[in-house]
């Protein structure tokens, strides 16, 4: 699937109760991970000792977790306590009945804590089947660089490479937010009886859609 080192390979289950001990569980937490999880596996380990990437700025390690899930739906709230438990970005595998997807977290070590981490938006891949999925992981010299591609490789818009990450993920936000209105509009113009409110509605949406286009662009 990623094609990486055995020197990288952990291959080591994670008892459901670490997570709950880690983050002090509560009962919806336990349940979340009773009624999704059927395991968690630490995959691999990219670190300095581990493939020869140098760590830059924050970035000294990244994890790849396989997460065996139930059923195909699941709450982004379990990979959320996941993150909040592991200090390092983590590649999530999620797996359930030969498909795969990919998620991982934009993550900033917290300042005030070097063991917690505050976690942004996440992003995905579509399902797929196992035996055709293929993903290169290791895109970059050093582990930042490695992290970052990842999460480029797995948005929903392509940007330029000179683009910094950080002004990606923005409009990405912006994209998000911008297509969203759009759809609200729309329904709103399906249901409206009036017609000059419906004319009024629909030149707003002309010009969320004008936006959208805009940032969709560059």
């Amino acid at each position: 699937m990623f094609n990486l080192p055995s020197s990288t390979l952990v291959n080591r289950k994670i008892p459901k109760n670490k997570f709950y001990e880690k983050l002090q569980a509560n009962h919806h937490l336990k349940e979340l991970f009773t009624n999704q999880v059927e395991s968690v596996i630490w995959k691999h380990k990219l670190s300095k000792e581990t493939i020869r990437l140098e760590p830059k700025e924050d970035i000294e390690e990244l994890q790849v977790f396989e997460i065996h899930l139930k059923e195909k739906v699941y709450s982004n709230e379990l990979l959320r306590n996941i993150d909040k438990a592991i200090p390092y970005p983590i590649l999530h595998v999620l797996l359930f009945d030969e498909q795969v997807k990919l998620a991982i977290a934009y993550k900033e070590r917290n300042q005030v804590d070097d063991n917690r981490s505050v976690i942004r938006s996440y992003y995905e891949s579509e399902w797929q089947p196992v035996d055709d999925f293929r993903f290169e992981v290791i895109q970059g010299f050093d582990l930042k660089a490695v992290y970052e591609n990842i999460i480029r490789n797995l948005l929903q818009t392509k940007a330029k490479p000179e683009m910094e990450l950080t002004a990606i993920l923005e409009r990405q936000e912006q994209i998000n937010k911008l297509s969203l209105e759009c759809q609200r509009l729309e329904a709103k113009i399906r249901s409206e009886k009036q017609f000059n409110r419906k004319v009024d509605l629909n030149m707003e949406l002309q010009r969320k859609r004008k936006e959208l286009n805009h940032l969709l662009e560059y």
